[in-house]
């Protein structure tokens, strides 16, 4: 017989008896997964769709609800599927842009436009408007955009992944599309784009269920929002506390920092049986410093698991790199490089690349992944090889290196916090960053330091 808490007894009592909207703040390992599941069988659906923006929780949705009637896809597979382009998916870029603007105005035509397909709006003039007011040409500008959306829209230019999302919201607005199941799961709807929340309030299901904890949203430099705050007056919210992950002594302590410099209220509840997996985790807040210690495991000889492919964790140095040689960086990402190179070539106020970038972009991957590239030189390491070394090393499947935000949602025995998760920590809790900055830093932290079970190292609690 499976025995419920109180927390979660309440939870089931309401879902079972109401229809609409049901938030649940679930904290770190205290059962969301497991939850989900006995909704689905509690509640005894015969259809459902279980999706997220992360792209790994939906591949683990797929696992955890095998043998049920539900559907785990990433809102934009669910958009593809209802949208299904003609032109390939592709990103769009500055080079797509035909009309001699500089680059700044290109970046931010495409900046506006796609946190356009992620907002809320249904009027694209009216926000690229509101998006261009005060700028010296905002109607031009504004044009530029609207040639662009309606480009894709009448499949004359490649449509990107968000413009999908974009398009299916103005879909179920218009009603030309009608989604119909018996209840729809949005998780991690604390990091959400605002797009998403109105395609899960405009799919058609009696039973809606939103997871995860504003505690652990940590994404805003995505241009996500937080369901819970937007929903909070149409939902009715639940939490949960009790983890079944963090040992006593780790959530105290987690629980008492984080009242103290985060939320007073804040409450995380630990076990007696925490994770032994026997797996550790090396936390970071950076890429940059994951590639520092990649190199450093490997001069000891020692290997470890990455769980994103290298050449993403490598872009932004490989990028600088390459530009700082004159050279075109390969992710087309980073292609703005080489114009930003261009303008260092044609000033004499800072005599190196890597002093121009960090002085005049404003942009934290880029400075981290100089400062690594200047440690790397001043050791004598060249980062094509250990890029190279990388790619070729045996996983040790034990010891995982990642960024909070990879790690999000994860589980392992031991976790060692670096020094950058550190050092933007002890920034924040000493008032050196905006306030949005630091509860953002604050929470990453939060969501660090609840990845471990058993032992918790490096750690400022």
């Amino acid at each position: 017989m499976i025995r419920y808490t109180e927390e979660q007894s309440d939870y089931l009592e309401h879902i079972q008896q109401n229809e609409g909207i049901v938030l649940v703040e679930a904290g770190a390992g205290t059962g969301k997964s497991f939850m989900s599941r006995r909704t689905v069988k509690e509640l005894d659906v015969k259809s459902g769709i279980y999706t997220a923006f992360n792209k790994a929780i939906v591949a683990e949705g797929v696992e955890k609800f095998i043998g049920t009637p539900i559907q785990c896809k990433t809102l934009h597979a669910l958009a593809y599927r209802y949208v299904k382009p003609n032109k390939e998916i592709k990103t769009f870029t500055y080079k797509c842009i035909e009309e001699r603007i500089n680059y700044s105005e290109k970046r931010r035509v495409i900046d506006t436009i796609d946190t356009f397909f992620v907002s809320a709006s249904t009027c694209m003039h009216e926000y690229f408007e509101k998006a261009f007011e005060g700028h010296p040409r905002a109607s031009y500008m504004t044009s530029i955009c609207e040639k662009y959306v309606e480009g894709m829209v009448n499949e004359e230019v490649n449509p990107t992944f968000n413009f999908l999302l974009k398009f299916l919201h103005l879909c179920l607005v218009e009603r030309t599309v009608t989604i119909n199941v018996d209840i729809v799961i949005l998780d991690e709807i604390n990091d959400v784009t605002a797009v998403s929340l109105e395609i899960f309030r405009l799919i058609n299901a009696p039973k809606k269920l939103g997871l995860g904890e504003t505690n652990q949203a940590i994404y805003e430099f995505l241009n996500l929002v937080n369901g819970f705050e937007i929903l909070k007056d149409e939902a009715s919210t639940f939490k949960f506390t009790q983890s079944y992950r963090c040992s006593t002594e780790i959530a105290e302590r987690i629980q008492t920092k984080m009242q103290k410099v985060l939320n007073d209220e804040f409450k995380f509840v630990g076990t007696d049986n925490p994770v032994k997996n026997g797996q550790t985790l090396f936390c970071t807040m950076t890429n940059a410093m994951i590639v520092d210690q990649i190199q450093r495991r490997l001069a000891e000889g020692k290997s470890f698991t990455l769980l994103r492919k290298p050449s993403d964790i490598f872009a932004a140095p490989l990028a600088v790199l390459s530009a700082s040689q004159g050279k075109k960086p390969y992710q087309s990402k980073y292609a703005y490089l080489v114009d930003v190179f261009e303008e260092f070539m044609a000033q004499s106020k800072h005599k190196t690349f890597f002093k121009y970038l960090t002085a005049e972009l404003d942009d934290d991957e880029i400075t981290n992944a100089v400062r690594l590239l200047q440690r790397l030189s001043v050791d004598g390491i060249n980062l094509y090889e250990l890029y190279r070394e990388t790619k070729e090393i045996v996983p040790d499947k034990n010891y995982t290196i990642s960024t909070v935000f990879t790690s999000k949602g994860l589980e392992y025995e031991t976790v060692y916090i670096a020094d950058d998760l550190n050092t933007k920590f002890e920034s924040a809790c000493a008032g050196s960053l905006t306030d949005s900055e630091a509860v953002v830093a604050m929470r990453c932290y939060y969501v660090a330091c609840s990845r471990a079970g058993l032992n918790l190292y490096n750690a400022k609690l």
